[in-house]
């Protein structure tokens, strides 16, 4: 139990733990002294000075968010001098600030213009000049300064150094002539810096997504969740005369706190984009033309009325779509249509339950992550795969956990970690074996660490014998948690309602499991298909061209249901728009297993429907009523953890399949900035994307006479990609890295996506 000291703050006795500072215990106990530079989630810094208090026996006024409170202290925030200390930190700020609260972004919800109103002085002494600096300074593609405005309080420069760790933003100059800039005074470097506007107490870092777009007073404001990648961020959704003028993180100290990654802070302007299908089209004389709902539908109830006596109907998809959707998607396949081949693993590994061992999922809450002692990150760059979870995480490094990382490759959080062990891809296990002393060492006494292992590590052939492996490590490691990270938006969703051919919700055995994505597209190549249904993928884009090309010329009807127009909408013989995230009711779950909230932020566009919403239309033409069970929607109401790591029944053969071959080996690498079908419709998002390359470490690349910037290309099972290189240090010899998210770097043309996967390399 700690320590507990009691002192006086104006005229009240105050008991709090030893090494609360008085601001903080203030605040506790309902008494409002003005910050600026003060923010709880960051060391007390003491740079803006506004929250100045008096304290017995100490000639000079003090500031409250440093001060510690001590054992019989006597502090007063309401004497005159504290007061006059306060308005004089006002005063002196304001001085060159500028008066254009009209035309700033913040007004409204600006601290320094709600702290001076409150504790100003009301009138200035000062009327010289004001400093003016061309405005705005665009620091990037999605964040602006307005130097004028800037008090050099650091809060967003402290960001980047103690939560996201990026470094991404620095004060260059020094006394009167210190501002915020980059290193370097390149574009701004950063996966996080949306929460640099956020923290920015006077309007001097601004959206340029949503810069003069609207006032806070004239939004209306909905929470939801953010359903971009699988972390499931609480978010808020800012609209306008029904249109959505930004996005922000809402506080959640479970999951995301008070942080978004900079997909969620601006990648929602797809939703608007003119290109965005608006009505149904079918396939008239070779092409796709316009068509009423009606026919649309009418259209695919006749075909599936057709092809249901043989059962060659399969549904592709779910990822996108919420939870009760994934529900209604396969319970219309199965219920209604009478078949089991569903799958929403789409440019995923389709495992059994009994390859893939354990479900993705985590033993502890992300908000736990700032509580560890110690953690082992296995094949995940989780600044690109899981983005807030690693802000989590380094708070925990910040209290002083230690991290040790193995992987193929050096992530970009290298510089916050305690151990990085880079090797090829196939030495997991004997890597694993060698760390297990060290990590033992870090757990004395039962402190609390955890293991995040990554698809690096799950997707290649030694998974079962890795996770068997660390499941020893648990049992000799009590307090040590197995953390499954794999998967992409709402798959956690798509999994427990069951759209899986395995297993239907709630991973209900099936008497006649179905067929896979693959083996439905290698059934349909072979022996002809008739209905192939996609919801929210694109399988063109995931499959090998061979493949899919084989299969789509003897399938004999596509329906495909997006946003916008796919490689293989293009291709389908009806083509159904849809409705975004930020428009629908229902549910994801997160990577964690936890049931997060969507509700609609934006007027629903005339004419288009939510995938549920056609899924129970197309049922009634099947003379069906579609709706989900009401036990399956009362879990999800729960909004509780439903969903662990579950063993599937381990089966390890105690046998590593380590690569014998000395050719390169591939390792598979997702980005959060990619091109996806939703990110290529987001202008300034777009800009954040880097342009694909393969990494190779220099000295492997000398050998294969490869240098920077080269044209390659790498080959696999008889299939070769073109793409250009950058050497990198920190990509393991032997390896290759292949980053995945690209139209023009189409990866699944070398087969399925596997770590260790073979390749050979050639100049182009």
């Amino acid at each position: 139990m700690s320590e507990m000291i009691t002192f006086t703050l104006d005229g009240n006795t105050i008991t709090v733990p030893k090494g609360t500072t008085v601001h903080t215990a203030a605040r506790k106990h309902g008494i409002e002294i003005p910050v600026f530079c003060y923010e709880e989630h960051m060391p007390p810094f003491g740079a803006c000075r506004v929250c100045l208090v008096e304290v017995e026996k100490m000639p000079k006024l003090q500031t409250s968010c440093t001060l510690e409170a001590t054992e019989g202290m006597v502090v007063n925030s309401q004497t005159s001098k504290a007061v006059d200390g306060r308005a004089g930190i006002l005063e002196f700020l304001l001085i060159n600030h500028p008066l254009d609260c009209p035309v700033c972004d913040r007004g409204g919800e600006c601290p320094l213009q709600d702290q001076t109103v409150k504790f100003g002085p009301g009138e200035s002494r000062f009327f010289e000049e004001k400093r003016h600096f061309q405005k705005p300074k665009a620091l990037g593609p999605v964040l602006m300064l307005d130097r004028e405005r800037c008090i050099i309080c650091a809060r967003c420069t402290r960001f980047s150094d103690t939560i996201s760790g990026d470094n991404a933003l620095e004060f260059i100059e020094r006394g009167y002539k210190t501002e915020v800039g980059t290193p370097n005074d390149k574009p701004v470097d950063s996966k996080f810096i949306g929460n640099t506007i956020m923290l920015c107490p006077v309007g001097a870092l601004t959206s340029q997504v949503y810069r003069f777009r609207a006032r806070p007073w004239d939004n209306d404001h909905t929470p939801s969740t953010c359903t971009l990648c699988p972390v499931g961020c609480s978010m808020t959704l800012d609209s306008r005369d029904g249109e959505i003028m930004r996005t922000r993180s809402c506080k959640n100290e479970q999951v995301n706190d008070i942080w978004l990654c900079d997909k969620g802070w601006f990648g929602y302007e797809f939703t608007s984009n003119p290109d965005r299908l608006q009505k149904p089209l079918i396939r008239r004389n070779g092409k796709l033309e316009p068509a009423s709902w009606d026919d649309a539908l009418s259209l695919i109830a006749t075909k599936i009325k057709e092809a249901k006596p043989n059962g060659k109907l399969a549904a592709f998809g779910g990822n996108p779509l919420t939870t009760e959707e994934n529900y209604l998607f396969q319970k219309l396949f199965r219920d209604v249509l009478g078949v089991n081949h569903v799958d929403h693993r789409i440019g995923m590994p389709a495992l059994s339950l009994e390859e893939e061992g354990f479900a993705p999922g985590m033993e502890i809450a992300i908000g736990e992550c700032e509580q560890l002692s110690y953690a082992v990150v296995l094949g995940v760059d989780l600044t690109e795969e899981f983005p807030v979870i690693w802000l989590r995480l380094n708070q925990g490094i910040n209290h002083g956990a230690k991290v040790l990382f193995c992987g193929h490759y050096t992530p970009e959080t290298a510089q916050h970690l305690s151990k990085i062990v880079v090797h090829a891809p196939g030495s997991e296990m004997e890597v694993l074996k060698q760390q297990f002393s060290e990590i033992s060492a870090l757990w004395q006494d039962g402190k609390k660490g955890a293991i995040f292992i990554g698809s690096q590590y799950l997707n290649g052939p030694n998974r079962l014998e890795i996770l068997a492996e660390l499941v020893q490590w648990k049992t000799k490691l009590p307090n040590l948690s197995l953390n499954i990270l794999e998967g992409n938006g709402n798959s956690g969703g798509a999994r427990l309602a069951g759209m899986r051919p395995d297993f239907g919700p709630n991973e209900t055995k099936l008497n006649q499991p179905g067929l896979n994505a693959s083996q439905v597209l290698e059934k349909a190549s072979k022996d002809g298909w008739d209905v192939l249904y996609v919801a929210g993928a694109d399988p063109v884009a995931k499959f090998p061209a061979k493949l899919w090309n084989e299969a789509r010329a003897k399938l004999g009807f596509l329906v495909v249901q997006d946003m916008f127009l796919t490689a293989t909408a293009q291709q389908a013989d009806v083509v159904l728009p849809v409705l975004s995230f930020i428009e629908k009711q229902g549910s994801m779950i997160n990577i964690e297993g936890r049931v997060q909230k969507l509700k609609p932020g934006k007027m629903i566009p005339t004419g288009l429907y939510s995938d549920g919403e056609i899924f129970k239309l197309l049922a009634l033409k099947s003379n069906s009523i579609l709706s989900v069970d009401a036990d399956f929607e009362a879990k999800l109401e729960s909004a509780a953890i439903i969903a662990k790591p579950k063993n599937a029944q381990l089966k390890a053969t105690g046998k590593s399949h380590i690569t014998k071959s000395a050719g390169l080996l591939a390792t598979f690498a997702p980005v959060l900035f990619d091109r996806g079908v939703r990110m290529r419709h987001n202008p300034h998002v777009s800009k954040l994307v880097e342009e694909p390359r393969i990494r190779i470490n220099p000295q492997e690349a000398a050998k294969h006479g490869i240098k920077e910037n080269d044209d390659v290309s790498i080959a696999a099972n008889g299939n070769a990609i073109k793409v250009k290189v950058k050497l990198d240090k920190g990509v393991a010899d032997r390896t290759v890295v292949v980053p995945m998210g690209f139209n023009e770097l189409p990866v699944y043309e070398l087969g399925p996506l596997l770590s260790g996967m073979e390749v050979n390399i050639k100049k182009y």
